[in-house]
C-alpha cells in the first residue's frame, strides 16, 4: 500500500486546522469562565465580558477559570498574584 503523500497545500491545511481548533478551545475555555460567573450570579460588565472573550493565552484562560470557582466577585480573576 502506499503511502499518500503530502505536499505543502497539505500541510496549509493542516496548519490552518490546528488553528482553528485552538481558537474553538479558547473560545470554549472563555465561554466556560462566563458560564461559572453567571450560574454564580456575578454582575459581568462589559469591560469584563471583552477582557475574557479577547484573551487568546490558554494558560491565562485557565487561571482564570480556576479563580471563577472561589472568586467573591468577577473582578477577582484578574487580581495578581
Amino acid at each position: 500500500m502506499a503511502m499518500p503523500m503530502y505536499d505543502s497545500h497539505s500541510e496549509r491545511v493542516q496548519s490552518v486546522f490546528e488553528e482553528v481548533r485552538a481558537r474553538a478551545g479558547v473560545e470554549s475555555r472563555a465561554d466556560t469562565i462566563l458560564r461559572i460567573l453567571k450560574a454564580r450570579e456575578f454582575e459581568v460588565t462589559a469591560e469584563t465580558r471583552e477582557r475574557i472573550e479577547s484573551c487568546k493565552d490558554m494558560d491565562v484562560l485557565g487561571t482564570w477559570l480556576d479563580r471563577a470557582a472561589t472568586a467573591s466577585r468577577a473582578a477577582d480573576l484578574f487580581a495578581d498574584g
